[in-house]
């Protein structure tokens, strides 16, 4: 059995080269004069790998931990963690991280322990478990602290930094951020420098902080194209994006996102496609191609439907309810906006769901106006909800229409935004009061 693990171990290894190479490698004992692992000529191969062994790389997990082979049975999953953490796909992150935990704490080694606490970390936050991501986030610094790894602590802060982005805590995001680029720039960590200046940009960016924002993308950008890595390249062009379009540059955001879908689709990787599809729908829509950015939404949904990240599937929702709004289409526009918002509300992501109920309640105002009615017609190959999901769209807009069902979605937004005080939600909390002092007509 164990001549098999290792194998499953390095063959592992030889993948992550391709798949994700700025990674840095977990370091292995070597396999043996009389074993060869697998080895691959491209991503693709090594992609095809991964994608035909994946059952058997969870499978390979728990048989070294019930083996008693617990150096393996944390070395696998920690080695996993740079494919896992590109392709999301949670249940076999989650599970074979915690079997890495459990045997990295039999043997004692706290720095085996933080590898898979920041793996356990991550799969929390990219599935929106945010409070247990925290959790592990922290355990992970505590060990780095204690044993005096100082690349591995910034790790952490970034990490903790992402959790508090992802919980609209933007002044604590923005203070660990700065904290890592600090200790990455003192090590010469360029390419976790360039990671961490697009996390601050998308900090600033959400403090509607334009100039700086675009100043530390632009940077991260130029690091990220240096150093070859395009993956952090397509993420800073998705922030840029969003930049240029708080700047009033549509149709350069709308070239910087497709620079970035452009690089995940090369790469086939369909979290990075699902993710920034989301700003390309949205820069088509500031450029007024409805059409096309109703497309956008409802493959961004496809595939956060398939990733599992229920979170940015609800994002999903409510871009293309935005998009049939924008269509004259009210009634679909409601349909998606009411499915964002019930999502939202599960996953507790408040400020979500206050843009979801706003887009919501907008909606049900214009079905209201004269000449709200829909038109026949229409991207009727977008705009199906199997396409949004897989699901039936739940209600509908005549399910309880009108302005007082829009005056009870406002309420509840103005009452979701209560906690956050930045000034983009001050800004919506402005035009919500408004609304509701109109009349919601």
């Amino acid at each position: 059995m164990r001549r098999v693990l290792v194998w499953y171990l390095h063959s592992a290894d030889a993948a992550q080269t391709w798949i994700n190479p700025q990674e840095a490698h977990i370091p292995l004992d070597p396999p043996g004069d009389d074993l060869t692992p697998a080895s691959f000529a491209d991503y693709e191969e090594a992609m095809r790998w991964y994608e035909a062994e994946r059952g058997n790389l969870l499978a390979a997990t728990r048989a070294a931990g019930e083996a008693g082979l617990d150096v393996i049975a944390w070395q696998l999953p920690a080695v996993l963690r740079s494919v896992h953490m590109l392709l999301n796909p949670f249940e076999e992150w989650l599970a074979m991280g915690r079997i890495g935990l459990r045997a990295a704490r039999r043997l004692g080694d706290r720095t085996a322990e933080a590898e898979l606490l920041e793996s356990l970390g991550m799969a929390c936050t990219q599935s929106h478990r945010l409070a247990e991501g925290a959790e592990y986030h922290q355990g992970a610094l505590a060990a780095r602290r204690e044993t005096g790894d100082r690349l591995g602590e910034a790790l952490s802060l970034n990490d903790i930094g992402l959790i508090h982005l992802r919980g609209r805590r933007l002044e604590e995001a923005k203070e660990r951020f700065e904290q890592a680029a600090a200790v990455f720039r003192e090590l010469g960590a360029a390419q976790w420098e360039a990671v961490v200046l697009a996390n601050l940009a998308e900090v600033m960016y959400e403090l509607a902080r334009p100039e700086e924002a675009s100043g530390f993308v632009r940077r991260a950008l130029e690091m990220h194209r240096e150093l070859g890595n395009q993956g952090g390249e397509g993420n800073a062009l998705r922030i840029l994006s969003a930049v240029q379009r708080d700047r009033g540059q549509p149709e350069e955001a709308l070239g910087s996102a497709e620079g970035a879908l452009e690089i995940a689709r090369t790469h086939r990787n369909h979290m990075w496609e699902g993710y920034w599809l989301l700003e390309l729908g949205r820069a088509q829509q500031a450029n007024g191609a409805f059409d096309a950015a109703l497309v956008s939404f409802q493959r961004a949904a496809s595939l956060q439907r398939r990733l599992g990240d229920r979170a940015r599937e609800a994002r999903a929702w409510d871009g293309a309810g935005e998009s049939y709004r924008r269509l004259g289409r009210p009634g679909e526009a409601a349909d998606f906006h009411r499915r964002a918002a019930a999502a939202h509300r599960e996953l507790d992501d408040l400020w979500h769901a206050a843009l979801a109920l706003d887009g919501l309640a907008t909606a049900l105002r214009e079905a209201e106006e004269p000449g709200g009615a829909e038109e026949p017609g229409g991207v009727e190959e977008a705009g199906g909800a199997e396409e949004a999901g897989g699901a039936e769209v739940p209600g509908g807009a005549q399910e309880a229409g009108g302005a007082e069902e829009a005056r009870r979605h406002w309420t509840e937004a103005l009452h979701a935004l209560a906690s956050y005080d930045d000034p983009r939600a001050a800004a919506l909390r402005e035009r919500v009061v408004a609304a509701l002092e109109s009349g919601g007509t």
